[in-house]
């Protein structure tokens, strides 16, 4: 088990954000003695992401620079332990966690918990429970986006496109056809919520696109 030090949006331990990917082979090698993991999964070019099981972290890059580290909590302890000045912050408890910074210190989407001034991301409902350690303004990010398909997803079909503009309360980029109107949001992990409405400016689609090009329709009410 290894003790390291989060600087928070900067770094924890040995991995900085913003490193490149070869580097964090040779800090992998240096520090843990572990090889690049065969399982590598890319989305699009400027995105990939990688395991190691030792320690149990999952990385992720953009245009080949390290964005977030995720430390997984593991039976066999082959886990880290994080610590933010002399208090070990991970692994813990959700009620401890939350008592060392204040459950007012995370934003809360969907039951999951983000602080976005610390770029933290906790997870106990998964299994086994991680951490998700991101560069700044990641967290932010990560609950904006999560902030905003919630919205899309407590919209109804037929709604009027005015309430609908007011209820995301930013400036859409319109289609060329006039009937839809996209949301673009995020920088490191950008994504799309994009409207559609009929000649009568009713609600009739809505659909997010995913920094990977994939969609998903969302159901409407």
């Amino acid at each position: 088990m290894k003790k390291l030090i989060l600087n928070p949006n900067i770094s924890v331990g040995p991995f900085v954000f913003g490193t490149e990917q070869e580097e964090i082979w040779k800090i992998m090698k240096k520090e843990f003695g572990s090889e690049r993991d065969s399982i590598v999964e890319r989305s699009l070019p400027a995105y990939e992401s990688e395991y190691y099981d030792n320690p149990n972290v999952h990385l992720s890059y953009k245009d080949n620079k390290l964005i977030s580290i995720m430390f997984i909590d593991d039976i066999r302890q082959r886990y880290c332990e994080i610590y933010l000045g002399q208090e070990k912050i991970w692994p813990r408890t959700e009620k401890k966690f939350l008592s060392i910074f204040g459950r007012d210190s995370f934003t809360e989407v969907y039951g999951s918990y983000y602080h976005t001034t610390l770029s933290l991301i906790p997870e106990w409902d998964e299994n086994p429970p991680y951490l998700l350690i991101g560069k700044k303004g990641y967290a932010a990010e990560a609950a904006e986006n999560y902030q905003l398909f919630e919205i899309a997803e407590g919209m109804k079909k037929m709604m009027d496109r005015k309430y609908c503009r007011m209820l995301i309360d930013r400036t859409p980029q319109i289609s060329e056809d006039g009937r839809t109107d996209h949301y673009h949001h995020g920088i490191i992990r950008p994504e799309i919520i994009s409207l559609t409405f009929d000649s009568n400016d009713k609600l009739i689609k809505v659909t997010k696109k995913f920094p990977d090009g994939s969609l998903l329709n969302i159901s409407l009410k």
